[in-house]
């Protein structure tokens, strides 16, 4: 069993027949995208819901991130998934969830788009920063 309450929830891109999907193809593909691009793809607008943790992390209410991906969270569980204390931080332009996380933990965000490609050497990503920082938080707090 998972936090949606279903036996049976997963990926489509992994298990085709499943009967109850977690992400759905993208409602909105982006129009621009190249032939044989993901439906989304490229830079997207998304909106941070103030007082969450992805917005402490960006210090902002509008980011824009890389995205390459055919999949999104499907809508029918979003509500199941706010009940259950999952949190959706970030939407797109259309509304689709971008980011999600899990407000009681130390550090557990997800993300629609990909951060690492926007990522660098001398600039990392704020989300890979904070995660390092909340991993090396947790591992001192540990105690032997």
């Amino acid at each position: 069993m998972n936090v949606t309450g279903q036996l049976e929830v997963g990926h489509p891109e992994y298990a085709p027949d499943i009967s109850s999907p977690l992400f759905v193809l993208a409602t909105c593909p982006v129009e621009s995208r190249p032939e044989g691009a993901p439906r989304l793809w490229g830079n997207l607008k998304i909106k941070v819901l103030p007082g969450s943790m992805a917005h402490r992390i960006y210090g902002q209410i509008e980011i824009e991130e890389p995205y390459t991906s055919n999949f999104e969270l499907n809508p029918d569980y979003r509500e199941i998934l706010e009940k259950s204390g999952v949190k959706i931080s970030g939407v797109n332009e259309d509304g689709a969830a971008g980011i999600v996380e899990f407000p009681d933990r130390p550090f557990y965000i997800t993300t629609g788009f990909t951060p690492q490609l926007s990522s660098g050497e001398n600039n990392p990503h704020p989300l890979i920063t904070a995660y390092l920082k909340a991993a090396g938080e947790y591992h001192r707090e540990e105690k032997p």
